[in-house]
């Protein structure tokens, strides 16, 4: 596998990794610092409102570990996402990669890389049309690896540097009705950091009348007292009357 990947790298002097925080792209810069340099790779990491705070912060110090020079940015919500169709990862991408272009020019790198991998195949990913449209390369797609691969190759940041992933979307995934806003936003960034270590893959899905909570891998071991737990910190921060579990 090092021999295919040299190969690959090998069509690149220099490149804009897209750092957002979690394993897949945390993988993608290690190959990148190991095979272009670190002097020739820069990170750059989307900081909306949609974006979890402590993964940005994650960013930040992954950066820092491998060495390469970070660059926060925001990105102007469209309508279409904020209208929160079906595809509002689709526009959502399609903005925070055109500005990832942006810095690319702007620095004279070669080329946008990002961390989707084989496994992203498996889901609904509407947000993979603008890799196309944009031509950002996915190096663990391109040579088909997956997430095992990107655990491994990132297991010297959770074992030396403290980073601590888990399996994430942006918070924008959770409001399911209506118009997507920066209050919800905030809302669902305050719930689930009470509950991500916890219970490190909670969804915490809003409704117009109703929240529903989902795990991307359902805990082993989850109680009425769980239950009881996770429902009097939604409370919190949500006037709400109907709280649904899906396990």
């Amino acid at each position: 596998m090092s021999n295919l990947l040299k190969k690959y790298f090998e069509n690149f002097k220099s490149c804009v990794v897209a750092l957002s925080g979690g394993r897949d792209s945390a993988a993608v810069l290690k190959l990148a610092v190991e095979y272009l340099g670190e002097e020739n790779v820069v990170a750059a990491t989307c900081v909306n409102p949609n974006v979890f705070l402590y993964e940005i912060n994650n960013a930040f110090n992954i950066a820092k570990f491998f060495n390469v020079s970070w660059i926060p940015f925001y990105v102007d919500f469209s309508e279409e996402f904020l209208n929160n169709p079906k595809d509002k990862c689709y526009y959502c991408k399609k903005g925070v990669l055109n500005k990832l272009v942006e810095i690319k020019d702007y620095i004279g790198a070669d080329v946008v890389f990002d961390g989707t991998n084989v496994d992203d195949l498996d889901d609904y990913r509407p947000g993979l049309k603008a890799l196309e449209e944009l031509n950002v390369k996915s190096p663990l797609l391109e040579n088909s690896l997956g997430k095992s691969f990107a655990k491994n190759e990132t297991k010297i940041l959770e074992n030396i540097a403290g980073i601590y992933f888990t399996v994430e979307s942006c918070a924008a995934t959770r409001i399911m009705e209506d118009k997507i806003t920066l209050e919800k936003l905030r809302v669902v960034e305050r719930v689930e950091d009470e509950l991500r270590f916890k219970y490190p893959t909670i969804r915490v899905r809003l409704y117009s009348s109703k929240i529903v909570v989902e795990f991307k891998k359902a805990p082993i071991d989850f109680s009425f007292n769980d239950k009881d737990y996770v429902t009097s910190v939604i409370k919190k921060y949500l006037k709400v009357n109907e709280i649904n579990f899906n396990l």
